[in-house]
């Protein structure tokens, strides 16, 4: 992002965030549109491009932008555990996931745009794209221990990042439908609870 987009105030700025969050979140990278994102935030054309370069540039801020929203809500609730965060890779993923929900209920546009981060098909993009993922995503769960793990831990990190994806992405398609939301919490918390002791009785030494 260029210099001026940081110059401008704050209110002014938010809103151009909140828009591109929308369009993205809506209709993906490949199919939005600036013209959309200029009429939401109420700004020029001209006005869009003394702030970024390319649009490419715009989504990738946007995703770190998202994702460090996400990733600092959990640590802050994370903080209220005195006895920290557990080194055991699926109690960190029970709580973590636990944790995340809340966000998710709070913020819908926000996981929308997270969720069409995962389905691109600029290879290049897309690599770019979970690097930034990875950055905020091993702020949390780069400690882990593998001391006690039959398989690799890499490899098992891997298939627990699927499995957030899949419960997010569920919980986001059951959210779309209005469904009540104290039952879609209880339902995301049930499946997890069930992911995680199935994975227990087979991921240890």
């Amino acid at each position: 992002m260029k210099r001026a987009f940081f110059n401008i105030p704050d209110t002014k700025r938010d809103g151009i965030i909140e828009a591109c969050i929308r369009e993205f979140g809506t209709y993906g990278y490949e199919k939005s549109s600036t013209d959309r994102i200029i009429k939401a935030a109420g700004i020029s054309k001209g006005g869009l491009y003394e702030y970024i370069s390319t649009k490419e540039e715009l989504f990738l801020y946007i995703a770190d932008y998202s994702y460090k929203a996400l990733y600092s809500h959990i640590r802050e609730h994370l903080k209220k555990y005195p006895e920290g965060i557990p080194a055991d890779i699926l109690e960190r993923f029970r709580l973590v996931s636990s944790v995340a929900i809340d966000f998710y209920i709070k913020n819908p546009d926000y996981i929308k745009f997270i969720s069409h981060t995962g389905r691109l098909n600029d290879p290049a993009l897309e690599e770019k794209t979970k690097k930034i993922f990875m950055k905020h995503f091993l702020s949390i769960f780069g400690t882990i221990s593998g001391d006690n793990l039959l398989y690799n831990r890499e490899r098992l990190i891997d298939m627990l990042i699927w499995l957030l994806a899949k419960t997010r992405d569920d919980f986001l398609h059951s959210m779309e439908k209005k469904s009540n939301m104290r039952r879609l919490k209880k339902i995301y918390q049930e499946n997890w609870d069930f992911y995680l002791s199935v994975l227990k009785t087979g991921i240890y030494k």
